[in-house]
């Protein structure tokens, strides 16, 4: 075998693309070229470089000694696209070399595929962005929800001294209806910027799309139609994330639909879900929006889910290009995934798959609004820590609605400060009240762990806005007796504070 031969059959055997050129027209296509492109080696001998690579490598037509020199060991790369059989094309990495064959030279150009290269820059771009986004939606989230605590507090506070016949009743209810809304959506944001993680549980998600779906279309020109049967496996899901998947799914129905029309909302149980080109076989809950909008074009629709992409006008509140890719990160989380079927002209169809529990569950009951106590239960001294003013000053006007003498700590130093200076002087605390997260001092959970070393039989109540913190979840891991969401209301303060002085 001779030494041409010898170096054409180890070119056949490289897994990436190699082309040899010279005398201005392609010589030798290896193996791996013909898998790349889906056409056979005499086809691609007689294309021209233009017609395999666009753009193509620069080359020189006829390679002498002298081109040899000027190009020794100056091998050069670029990104360009692979034009394949049916004329699509792929992303590929091209280097271009200059090597001796015999009395002239011959350019060696090696292709390499990039497509999941390119993909998984794109995944990590997304991202990136979503975690920004993230970052600047947690903090706005965390100062709108102190002021919703103020707003809320104070409202449940006057609808105590208000009799139910009078007309300012029914308006500060529906005031404090409106407030609650806008505490789900700080619940949202909050759940989003502290990184999506669900807190899983057990649950039929028929009453999780209805409300989520209604909620979206509220004061719209909308019609929702569902179509969910009775025996709907359950699901593993985060109740606040899920919802918010759905309500941004729906959002983004309702947007494609500017002059009304019919949002048709189906589920369903399934045993395969789409992976790529294959079926991944299981049990699946699936849930199907579709509108009669104009659909997505077909350029866009490997976009959607993109931070910041959209296909409708800015403004009035559309187009911000967040909703879906918010939407698309909660169900990955969850294991699931999002089909889109959206033809030019004929709506869009979101078929949303879930995993489905191996457990039952019983449908979730609806809340009832229910009127706040206003009557004092009991008396004693009770502890607030919390870094912001408004928050301490709620949280007393409650807590001497409800017979309680109040103290006031700053941070976590200043609350062990003041319960151990109780202590002394024979005037214990009967419960605190502390903050998970205090801005530049000491949070409820460090607080919590020196108290209990002061006092073993402390009773402690973890305060935050965060319902997803561990330090909520597993409360009592951390030796706290109760929790407190934020926005305060005097109802719940007041159960909190029964169970705990029981």
């Amino acid at each position: 075998m001779s030494t041409a031969q010898l170096n054409r059959k180890i070119i056949n055997h490289i897994d990436e693309g190699v082309i040899t050129f010279g005398n201005g027209s392609i010589i030798h296509i290896n193996s791996a070229m013909e898998n790349m492109t889906g056409m056979k080696r005499a086809e691609l001998l007689k294309l021209s470089l233009s017609q395999l690579l666009d753009p193509p490598p620069p080359v020189n037509a006829k390679m002498t000694n002298n081109n040899l020199k000027a190009q020794a060991g100056k091998a050069m790369a670029y990104e360009s696209s692979l034009i394949m059989a049916g004329g699509q094309s792929c992303d590929v990495a091209v280097s271009v070399h200059a090597v001796h064959d015999g009395d002239d030279g011959v350019q060696i150009i090696i292709v390499r595929d990039i497509a999941e290269r390119k993909k998984m820059q794109q995944e990590l771009l997304k991202s990136r962005q979503l975690e920004s986004i993230a970052a600047l939606s947690g903090g706005i989230a965390h100062d709108y929800n102190n002021l919703l605590t103020a707003i809320m507090g104070n409202i449940s506070l006057a609808l105590t001294s208000i009799p139910e016949d009078e007309p300012m009743y029914e308006w500060l209810s529906q005031a404090q209806d409106a407030a609650m809304i806008a505490k789900e959506l700080t619940s949202r944001l909050i759940t989003f910027s502290k990184g999506g993680v669900p807190q899983k549980e057990t649950v039929n998600i028929a009453g999780l799309i209805e409300s989520a779906t209604e909620f979206a279309l509220s004061g719209s020109n909308i019609i929702a139609e569902f179509d969910i049967p009775a025996d709907m496996w359950c699901a593993d899901v985060d109740r606040t994330q899920i919802g918010q998947a759905f309500h941004n799914l729906v959002i983004n129905a309702r947007e494609a639909m500017p002059d009304g029309g019919t949002i048709t909302v189906t589920a369903g149980n399934e045993t395969a879900m789409p992976d790529g080109d294959v079926q991944q076989y299981g049990r699946y809950v699936v849930v199907s929006i579709k509108d009669n909008g104009s659909g997505i074009p077909p350029e866009a629709l490997d976009k959607i889910f993109d931070p910041y992409f959209s296909t409708k006008v800015m403004g009035d509140q559309r187009g911000m290009g967040l909703g879906l890719s918010i939407a698309n990160s909660i169900i990955a989380k969850h294991g699931g995934k999002i089909v889109v079927d959206a033809p030019p002209g004929a709506g869009s169809h979101f078929h949303i798959f879930l995993p489905a529990s191996a457990a039952s569950c019983e449908a979730a009951a609806r809340p009832e609004n229910a009127r706040p106590s206003d009557k004092s239960f009991g008396s004693g001294k009770i502890l607030v820590m919390d870094d912001e003013a408004m928050i301490r000053k709620i949280a007393g006007n409650i807590l001497g609605k409800l017979g309680f003498e109040t103290a006031f700590a700053c941070t976590g130093e200043e609350a062990i400060s003041a319960y151990e200076a109780a202590m002394t002087a024979g005037q214990p605390f009967d419960v605190v009240i502390l903050d998970l997260t205090v801005k530049g001092g000491m949070g409820g959970k460090d607080t919590i762990r020196q108290l209990r070393a002061l006092d073993p039989n402390i009773k402690a109540i973890v305060s935050s806005g965060y319902s997803n913190d561990p330090g909520v979840i597993h409360y009592t891991d951390h030796g706290f007796c109760g929790v407190v969401a934020k926005p305060y209301r005097i109802d719940e303060i007041r159960q909190q504070l029964e169970e705990i002085l029981d």
